[in-house]
């Protein structure tokens, strides 16, 4: 009898839960923007797992603006593995985009203070630590690179490139 009823019990529930009767959240006022994000930027896409064309190091710290160890040329399609290197005391992010998606980015950061995370186009690194990021070149030829993280002084003095 217990089995049968287990049985029974179990096949119940799975049939509310395939009719959609279980309740769920509203997302109909939620903005998706951000949850439906393309991994593609107006300047081009990551690209974890490719052969890069070029290896960039990146410097970020506390009281500078991001920077290139070396000087660096990019050209359009390349792909290029950046070595960014925190050299601060506190957390910085690498960001890549057009200035118009570092512009809003920059925006929904100040929002989102405590809460910063890695996107498909930016990374954190923290402090005294070390990450790679590989970003495939494609569309605008117009880059910029930056530390959107609210708060920091050097924020406005991106690196600006020109493929």
């Amino acid at each position: 009898m217990n089995k049968a009823l287990l049985l029974m019990l179990s096949l119940a529930s799975t049939a509310t839960f395939a009719s959609g009767e279980m309740n769920h959240m509203d997302h109909s006022k939620m903005d998706h923007n951000m949850m439906t994000m393309s991994s593609t930027s107006a300047v081009g896409m990551p690209a974890m797992g490719a052969k890069a064309d070029k290896v960039v190091h990146v410097i970020l710290s506390d009281n500078q603006p991001v920077k290139f160890k070396k000087q660096v040329e990019i050209a359009p399609n390349d792909v290029v593995q950046f070595v960014v290197m925190n050299t601060g005391k506190h957390p910085h992010e690498f960001a890549i985009g057009s200035q118009g998606e570092i512009i809003k980015h920059q925006q929904m950061m100040e929002q989102m203070i405590g809460m910063e995370h890695d996107t498909d186009s930016s990374i954190i690194v923290e402090a005294k630590k070390a990450r790679q990021f590989t970003w495939h070149f494609h569309g605008e030829n117009q880059v910029t690179i930056n530390c959107t993280m609210s708060g920091h002084s050097h924020a406005n003095q991106p690196i600006e490139l020109s493929l």
